[in-house]
């Protein structure tokens, strides 16, 4: 499949990109949950590639409103190859820990869109 060598790559450059803008954390650096909650915006335009910000599930499941810990645990899975799929394998195998924390942050800030 020649998408995932692309996305790697892509994830990769946002990474990097990221790095650059924002400095590389070390523990708990940040100043505040909203900074957290920012780095993890600018970095979810991987994750929205495929997941959607209104929480709608399409085939591909819905990350928004998750709490921080069960996200992360997930991801970790999708690292480690304990859980199995070659796209979020692809993609959590580019994250940090830090990295993992900021994008729980900032999708679990997010409210599914009502069906009303």
């Amino acid at each position: 499949m020649k998408l995932l060598p692309s996305l790697a790559v892509s994830i990769a450059t946002t990474c990097a990109i990221a790095l650059l803008l924002w400095g590389s954390p070390s523990g708990s650096a940040w100043a505040s949950t909203d900074e957290l909650r920012d780095y993890g915006e600018y970095l979810a335009g991987e994750c929205t590639t495929c997941h959607r910000l209104d929480g709608t599930d399409k085939g591909i499941p819905s990350i928004v409103g998750w709490d921080t810990e069960s996200f992360i645990e997930t991801l970790k899975y999708y690292k480690t190859g304990e859980r199995k799929n070659e796209a979020m394998e692809s993609v959590a195998k580019q994250l940090d820990d830090e990295m993992m924390k900021a994008l729980a942050v900032y999708f679990g800030s997010l409210k599914p869109k009502d069906d009303d």
